[in-house]
């Protein structure tokens, strides 16, 4: 009876033996199918994607996309790091990380789990070789050439594994990372003014750097220039360059006060009816970081309030008197909706005293994308004086002269 009972036992484990024995196989061949299948959606139209700009499994291409866009489809990323004068937004439920600067977004990076199970070893059987190999003692990344676009896979030097995919263009992050060195000499400078003016040059270039959506000094790496002109109207000196402007049938940028505009409504006027681009310089040129927060506001808005009630238009792009700016003042200022504007090229008019060192500043220094800084009041009649042969030298050298609006791709007032 007891062996029958043995028997029987044993039978049942001998039935059960190939069900336990076939699991394992089982999910060996759906593992396997699962890679093949990851493997064929990564490598096989990777390349093909890449070259409209995209990744598998985001709807975006990187052709003209900001991260407005990336915004407005996704929501507010869970973190934005800024490093090397660019910000990466990250989006980790999605896997995905956007790097963009000024110029627009120049990165789409995927850290998908299935494709961290890939190798460097099966990226190199499907794809071959890349056309570049950078490594550190940690990552190797792979560098493929994808149309205007790049392709780059980095892996974990250790196990061969990819920690991340991405698709880049190097033009747009080139033109985000263009920040012009200010330039601009004077020899009739106090040393005190000089040292002055030295430290604040040095101190804000990091400050531009931390805030490149809220703050400019210059535009992209192209053949042209803004003129910008602070501290008027004026009822002689601003009218005569608007007349030189018409000459030349070029554009202006006028940085008006409020208190002045109130006096010479008519010169704002025909500035604007002319076409020149109208922005506020404050209401009465007052070193704004030394105020409380309400004086600053009232600065800001009476500005903006007068010329809206000149030439009915809002302005959004806003130049703090003297280039004195801090983070509570930047802040007041992103909360109005308004652009602050600096300058690459410092004429410094209102110090020498020729318009032939005014018109040296440029010639000497004159870049792509320079905003040039002069000033329209009446004391600056040398300013009138050095225009003609500033505009003549810009144009025989196929600069375009642009208003900030076009320069900076922002609305020049609020609609």
């Amino acid at each position: 009876m007891k062996g029958k009972w043995i028997v029987a036992c044993l039978a049942v484990v001998l039935c059960l033996l190939p069900i336990v024995i076939s699991e394992p196989i089982s999910e060996q061949e759906a593992n396997l199918k699962e890679m093949e299948s990851i493997k064929e959606r990564y490598e096989n139209h990777v390349l093909d994607m890449a070259e409209k700009g995209m990744l598998e499994g985001q709807p975006f291409h990187l052709s003209g996309l900001s991260i407005e866009d990336v915004i407005n489809e996704w929501g507010e990323p869970s973190e934005s790091l800024f490093e090397d004068g660019s910000f990466y937004a990250s989006y980790p439920r999605r896997h995905i990380v956007i790097g963009y600067n000024r110029a627009g977004v120049f990165e789409l990076r995927s850290e998908h789990p299935e494709l961290q199970q890939l190798t460097g070893a099966l990226i190199l059987s499907e794809l071959g070789p890349p056309a570049e190999i950078r490594q550190t003692k940690r990552h190797r990344q792979y560098i493929y050439r994808a149309g205007e676009y790049e392709w780059t896979i980095l892996i974990d030097q250790e196990d061969d594994h990819i920690l991340h995919q991405a698709v880049y263009n190097t033009i747009q992050k080139d033109r985000g990372e263009y920040l012009l060195e200010i330039k601009g000499d004077s020899s009739s400078l106090m040393e005190s003014a000089r040292i002055q003016m030295d430290k604040w040059r040095k101190e804000i270039r990091p400050f531009i750097e931390k805030h490149p959506f809220s703050i400019s000094a210059n535009g992209e790496n192209l053949k042209q220039v803004a003129l910008t002109f602070d501290d008027g109207p004026d009822e002689r000196v601003t009218e005569e360059i608007i007349d030189i402007l018409r000459e030349y049938d070029v554009p202006g940028n006028f940085f008006f006060l409020g208190s002045q505009a109130a006096l010479y409504p008519r010169i704002v006027q025909k500035a604007y009816i002319d076409g020149h681009l109208i922005a506020s310089h404050s209401d009465e040129h007052l070193d704004l970081t030394t105020l409380t927060e309400e004086q600053m506001q009232a600065q800001i808005d009476r500005s903006s309030r007068q010329i809206e009630s000149i030439i009915g238009k809002y302005p959004n792009f806003f130049r703090p008197p003297y280039g004195e700016i801090n983070a509570k003042l930047l802040n007041i200022l992103s909360n109005e909706g308004k652009h602050t504007v600096l300058w690459s090229i410092d004429t410094l008019d209102w110090s020498v005293h020729t318009a032939a060192e005014v018109t040296e500043n440029v010639k000497r220094y004159v870049r792509n994308g320079d905003i040039i800084l002069m000033h329209s009041n009446a004391e600056q009649a040398k300013t009138a004086q050095a225009l003609r042969e500033i505009l003549d030298y810009l144009i025989n050298r196929d600069f375009e002269i642009v208003k900030l609006d076009e320069m900076l791709n922002r609305e020049a007032y609020e609609n």
